[in-house]
């Protein structure tokens, strides 16, 4: 499964009511997307659309695909997904812009899985992620939360976590931006529906 994502600006002025999910339609029109989602930053004028993909040809066809307001898109593979049961309402993009070694890469998914991750699944209002990973390595997580007040419990629960034995500081440089944004529109599937990531 691929992804592409769409980075947008937003204006406060000429937003009606579904324009989120307008924004999505254009941009992927008939497409054969299994799903979407629009985010829009909290307290800022920009947002995402995220959009899934079968297959890398699809998902490349479809960042080609570019309309006003978008200013970046980019493809990436989904390396790793998670259902979750609180409604999506609010979203978290925690963004790694710089290329990873492959040692970084192993250890932020080492990370992830065996201690981030256990460490917030039963958080109450916690929703579904996704891992989304380019070739170079440079990756963006989203995850998904039902409301802020449960995406800071999440987000104070990850930062206190303590390493594993084994975990090397040195391969964990740490994000280089953390953006939380409202879900505006999702027809993302069940992530039991998604199949297997890669």
């Amino acid at each position: 499964m691929y992804a592409t994502v769409h980075q947008f600006r937003r204006s406060h002025a000429d937003e009606p009511e579904g324009w989120g999910h307008a924004l999505a339609a254009e941009l992927h029109p008939g497409t054969g997307s299994p799903g979407t989602c629009t985010l829009a930053e909290v307290g800022g004028l920009t947002g995402l659309v995220v959009a899934l993909w079968r297959d890398r040809g699809s998902a490349l066809a479809a960042a080609d695909h570019l309309v006003a307001r978008v200013y970046d898109a980019r493809v990436y593979e989904v390396s790793d997904a998670e259902s979750g049961a609180a409604e999506p309402r609010i979203a978290q993009a925690t963004w790694f812009d710089r290329p990873l070694t492959r040692a970084q890469a192993d250890a932020a998914e080492f990370g992830g899985r065996e201690r981030i991750r256990p460490a917030v699944r039963e958080l109450d209002g916690v929703g579904g992620f996704y891992v989304l990973t380019a070739e170079d390595r440079s990756s963006l997580v989203l995850g998904f939360t039902a409301s802020i007040e449960a995406m800071e419990a999440m987000q104070k629960v990850v930062m206190s976590t303590e390493l594993l034995p084994g975990e090397d500081p040195a391969l964990l440089p740490g994000p280089d931006r953390v953006d939380v944004h409202r879900v505006l529109h999702t027809s993302l599937p069940s992530l039991g529906l998604v199949g297997e990531p890669r």
